[in-house]
């Protein structure tokens, strides 16, 4: 027990002094097996990097964290989160909307593998603006009013260019019949009618001239309004 109290304090005194060490040099400098060294980094709380696919460790109360929850030492990048995985949902959740070139510019890495592992996780919100996709953030995505504002010319770029005018026709001519329709009303009758239209270039529609808290009135209901003034 002696020995190994013994080469914690040597381990911690050597991290300690060069900020950050790879776990290959630790084999080397205490001639143990890597199972071993690990075992005693554990016990130190030791972080491992998210960059140079984790083969630096630090002590956790070495780094000073800027505002993403990041630490660089000598072009080597750790992270107050769990994993880079962790990392790239934060740094959108505070960004509101952010491209994926943005997020590898503050992270120092390239993230195509976690953004597929994310998106299979369902832990990502997207839309896609021309031919790049700009990530949303919790917040933004569950508030569909803001996020239309913010990014409405994209959008509306994106969506236009599969919108067939006939379908769009008949969906107009339907709700003109039904007054007073809803946008979940509108989605029923896209499935109901199989039309081409996507469902988000009308809702972006309604929510951008506030359609939902308007209401449509027959021409009857016109000419009782303007007989009641």
């Amino acid at each position: 027990m002696g020995k190994k109290n013994e080469r914690l304090d040597r381990l911690s005194d050597l991290v300690e002094a060069n900020k950050a060490v790879s776990i290959q040099d630790l084999i080397r400098i205490f001639e143990e097996c890597e199972r071993t060294i690990r075992r005693d980094l554990k016990q130190l709380d030791a972080m491992t990097s998210y960059t140079h696919r984790g083969k630096f460790i630090t002590l956790p109360y070495i780094p000073s964290f800027d505002v993403n929850g990041i630490w660089f030492y000598k072009g080597i990048g750790f992270t107050k989160h769990r994993n880079s995985l962790d990392l790239i949902v934060s740094i959108i959740n505070a960004k509101e909307s952010i491209t994926k070139e943005e997020i590898e510019e503050i992270s120092k890495i390239k993230i195509s593998k976690q953004i597929q592992i994310l998106l299979e996780q369902d832990r990502l919100h997207r839309v896609k603006l021309g031919a790049k996709y700009c990530y949303l953030s919790e917040e933004l995505a569950k508030d569909k009013k803001r996020r239309m504002q913010l990014l409405d010319i994209g959008i509306e770029e994106y969506y236009d260019k599969k919108v067939k005018l006939t379908d769009l026709i008949a969906l107009l001519k339907v709700v003109l019949i039904e007054h007073n329709i809803d946008m979940k009303g509108i989605k029923k009758l896209i499935k109901k009618y199989s039309l081409d239209v996507p469902v988000k270039k009308v809702e972006q529609i309604f929510l951008k001239y506030d359609l939902s808290s308007k209401k449509i009135l027959s021409p009857f209901e016109r000419f009782e309004s303007k007989v009641s003034k």
